[in-house]
């Protein structure tokens, strides 16, 4: 696990080279460290909106930029949060120059016009409906209002309908003035590629050239959690289900634990909740449990996916293991499995070159943590032991939130 090559442009971006000499393929990303909790909440959606944006706007006459991309061989994407906007492209690796060319210019130089925001429009108020009646995806926007009421943090990413519907060009272009610029933006590439070229296609490219930060990120205050529970009433044979709580933010020293308790709580098949809901009662199928860190807090979520007449059971069940396992905690070997288990699915995962590189930006750009690598990050994961893991747990439920969608 090779460390990664870090440089910058005059103007001060990050630009990180992950080496992979002789990879087939190579992924591509480029961060803005901007996401839905910097919107008004008269056009929320509109980070959301704005990447969809990015990669269907024609580049000057040469098309579109996920067209580029695929006509290199690739497949290109693109991700938002509460916290970020990544593009993203995995194309075979003679490609990766020219990948990484089309979505500089998709970034910095969008043709923002109306035919294309009335277009997106309509799909992300389509990709809007079809999530507000599946209990499997609402259930999680339900969680975030209950555990963030009030704060930007707890509305949902891609915004309502109705609030879509209000961004107009002006918005969009304001918006993307603001926020691309050096101090904002990094550039992460994984695979085989030299760093010394990826600087090159930079510096002489449309990123090497945009301003800084007129202003700094607005503080919104440490975001206090709340605990409660909500039900959302859908007509639906199915149920989603999630119990969670406060986690920690990037950086924090205690986040490969939370990551090991995850484990232990619903990711292992032999984990608390899948053992007891899934394995002896068979309540239910699909079942996970998460950590989400931002630059100032973190939650947790446990999802259970199960029919609407086993929601009691599942709640109750849940709610009286985490509690009881909060007083015993887990033996110093069930931590030692869950330690290798958690360390070794992250290896596995980011074998792949668009994984480690969104691992990068999340845990290094996002907290501004130039340092991290992925290999002290598993490191840490194999040392946790199981006081780190009991003492999370305990945060973990206090408060405890629980939300469910499906029940009409």
């Amino acid at each position: 696990m090779r460390a990664p090559a870090r440089a910058a442009l005059a103007n001060g971006i990050p630009v990180w080279t992950l080496p992979r000499p002789g990879a087939t393929a190579t992924t591509v990303t480029l961060w803005l460290l901007t996401g839905s909790r910097y919107e008004s909440a008269e056009v929320a959606g509109g980070t959301h909106l704005l990447e969809h944006i990015l990669m269907q706007a024609p580049l000057g006459g040469s098309g579109r930029p996920t067209d580029l991309l695929e006509a290199l061989g690739g497949e290109a994407n693109a991700i938002t949060s509460r916290d970020h906007l990544a593009l993203y492209a995995r194309v075979p690796a003679p490609e990766s120059l020219s990948a990484l060319e089309i979505l500089a210019h998709a970034l910095a130089e969008p043709r923002l016009t109306e035919e294309v925001l009335e277009a997106e429009r309509k799909v992300v108020q389509e990709e809007l409906r079809l999530a507000a009646g599946d209990p499997f995806d609402v259930v999680h926007d339900v969680f975030y209002d209950v555990a963030f009421a009030g704060h930007p943090l707890g509305r949902a990413v891609g915004g309502t309908a109705e609030s879509v519907g209000r961004v107009d060009l002006d918005d969009l272009r304001a918006y993307h003035a603001k926020w691309v610029r050096a101090g904002s933006v990094g550039v992460v590439v994984c695979g085989d590629v030299t760093p010394d070229a990826v600087l090159k296609v930079l510096e002489r490219g449309p990123l090497n050239a945009v301003p800084s930060l007129s202003a700094p990120r607005p503080d919104q205050g440490l975001p206090r959690i709340h605990g409660g529970r909500r039900g959302l009433a859908l007509n639906n044979d199915s149920a989603g289900v999630v119990l969670g709580g406060p986690a920690v933010p990037y950086g924090h020293h205690l986040l490969p634990a939370w990551q090991v308790l995850m484990d232990l709580v619903a990711g292992a098949s032999s984990a608390l909740l899948f053992e007891e809901i899934r394995n002896r009662r068979g309540l239910a199928y699909d079942m996970w449990g998460f950590t989400n860190a931002y630059h100032d807090t973190g939650v947790w979520r446990a999802f259970v996916a199960t029919a609407p007449e086993h929601v009691e059971e599942v709640v109750e069940t849940a709610t009286t293991l985490l509690a009881q396992r909060a007083e015993d905690g887990w033996t110093a070997g069930e931590v030692e499995l869950a330690t290798r288990r958690t360390a070794g699915l992250l290896q596995l995962e980011t074998e792949q070159s668009l994984e480690e590189a969104l691992f990068y930006g999340r845990y290094g750009l996002i907290p501004a943590h130039p340092s991290w690598t992925l290999g002290d990050h598993i490191e840490a994961i194999r040392a946790v032991t199981a006081d780190d893991v009991l003492g999370c747990l305990r945060m973990a439920i206090d408060p405890l939130i629980i939300t469910v969608a499906g029940i009409d």
